[in-house]
């Protein structure tokens, strides 16, 4: 590989000598990868990237590590500049059940886990992985050896980040959870749901059943954002987004082809005093990486090609991009707030097979 800067984002994507749309795990080429550096707009080869991990399966990313499965199913970290690794405990069978781990890893791999995020004490030895899973997108989470579980499980959960060496997490109505897992048990310390401002005429053409919505947590030092992904369920090549009636016309009998895209963004930031999530118009000097990585916020000037006040977010959608061969992992490029309208990063098919996911260092 011609050496890019890996000391800033990047999309890891499917090896550009892959020819076939669907990743074969058995062929020698899923050890490459080739990766889209945003500082030069260009993509480059990595070959073998993933040596020694025929097949593996990326399933989140985390402070420039990659979190892979292997072909049996079992968790693995691995550091993207370093080629360091990190065997993770296999998964417990209960929390496959009622399916065999065998069933698990030919079938359920690739859609079980929906995010993964990492935190680091004093070694990359000692870690947390904390992951969404399941059909139920419950939390666990292991420290080095046990899987565990976490106890106030009732809710559905849409991201997890770590932050200050708590886990937040962010549930399918807005609320906020905050857990200290360092301890023996796990302990949440605060609940909170805020109310969110209603009625935002900029949302009102992605409401209705022919949208679907991905909320994302995103926290740092300064504050902490709700973002909200409006998602056409069918969109044709002019852009448009169609009912699921259209894609049969009386002349076809072959349905279209049109494929879920990204259409709209709003942000949120919480006030904690209002317990409120209040609408952001901008995100001033700063950028979001969003999609399978772990949800980030990061000063575009510290971003080389990166245009400030936009969210860049790659295709995170794990159950459909297995139901459909035409498409998925297609839907990924960048957002302005001001701009208001979605621009793709560099051509490609409407199958990318694996898809794409940021590295952010």
């Amino acid at each position: 590989m011609a050496s890019p800067s890996l000391s800033v984002p990047y999309a890891l994507l499917p090896s550009i000598q892959q020819t076939h749309l669907v990743d074969d795990d058995d062929d020698p080429i899923t050890v490459d990868r080739s990766i889209f550096s945003l500082s030069e707009n260009k993509r480059y080869e990595w070959k073998n990237m993933l040596e020694g991990h025929v097949g593996a399966w990326c399933v989140g990313s985390s402070h420039g590590w990659i979190v892979l499965l292997d072909q049996n199913g079992v968790p693995l970290l691995l550091n993207s500049s370093s080629s360091t690794t990190i065997k993770v405990p296999p998964l417990p069978l209960s929390f496959l059940h009622p399916v065999t781990y065998s069933y698990f890893a030919e079938y359920l791999r690739k859609t079980f886990i929906v995010k993964a995020t990492l935190m680091f004490s004093s070694s990359p030895s000692s870690y947390i992985l904390a992951i969404i899973y399941g059909s139920n997108n419950k939390i666990a989470y292991c420290n080095s050896a046990t899987w565990v579980e976490l106890s106030h499980d009732k809710q559905s959960y849409c991201d997890i980040v770590f932050s200050n060496n708590y886990l937040y997490a962010l549930t399918q109505d807005g609320s906020i959870e905050v857990w200290n897992i360092c301890g023996q048990i796990p302990k949440r310390l605060i609940l909170l749901t805020p109310t969110v401002e209603e009625n935002d005429e900029d949302e009102k053409p992605y409401l209705g059943e022919n949208f679907s919505k991905n909320l994302y947590l995103v926290v740092s030092a300064e504050e902490i954002l709700l973002v909200i992904r409006f998602i056409g369920n069918f969109v044709n090549d002019d852009g448009l987004v169609i009912e699921e009636g259209d894609l049969l016309s009386s002349e076809n009998t072959q349905p279209l082809i049109c494929p879920y895209r990204t259409k709209y963004f709003t942000v949120y930031k919480l006030d904690i005093g209002d317990k409120k999530w209040k609408k952001m118009r901008s995100l001033h000097d700063k950028v979001l990486f969003l999609g399978a990585n772990e949800s980030i916020s990061m000063d575009a000037n510290a971003c080389l090609g990166c245009k400030a006040n936009s969210i860049y977010f790659t295709d995170d959608r794990w159950e459909e991009m297995t139901l459909d061969y035409m498409y998925g992992g297609h839907d990924w490029g960048v957002f302005n707030l001001q701009e208001k309208c979605i621009k793709s990063l560099m051509e490609c098919a409407n199958r990318i097979d694996p898809p794409p996911i940021w590295i952010v260092p």
